[in-house]
């Protein structure tokens, strides 16, 4: 089992096609996992997803991946307008193809990344 620290995920690189259809499939499960952590934010008076009130676009610029028992994983750096950006993380499975989105990556204070946060593996 991969973990933060010990884990096969590849060196980031530009989108390409794969990274954006992988994304794009699974863009609706993003967007409401947004919707989601907004309204704990709001709950909770944190003001993080503040940042993201207005999601402008849906573009993956950077992308990992990491070759698993059952599949691939895929993790991704989204810009979504105003210089803000979210890592996503995704699974295909090598037995039916199919994208699933897993998460997005959220810390205690941050859930919203800036263009210079490298994109590093993590499993929540």
């Amino acid at each position: 089992m991969s973990s933060d620290t010990q884990n096969n995920m590849t060196a980031p690189i530009v989108a390409d096609e794969e990274c954006i259809t992988t994304f794009r499939d699974i863009k609706d499960d993003i967007l409401t996992e947004i919707k989601r952590l907004n309204k704990d934010d709001f709950i909770h008076g944190l003001h993080e997803m503040d940042k993201l009130k207005h999601i402008t676009e849906f573009t993956p610029v950077l992308y990992a991946i990491e070759d698993v028992a059952f599949g691939r994983n895929y993790f991704a750096k989204i810009h979504l307008g105003d210089e803000k950006y979210i890592h996503a993380r995704a699974h295909r499975g090598y037995d039916d193809n199919k994208v699933n989105f897993h998460s997005l990556l959220t810390t205690p204070e941050c859930a919203v990344w800036e263009k210079n946060t490298p994109l590093t593996y993590f499993t929540d």
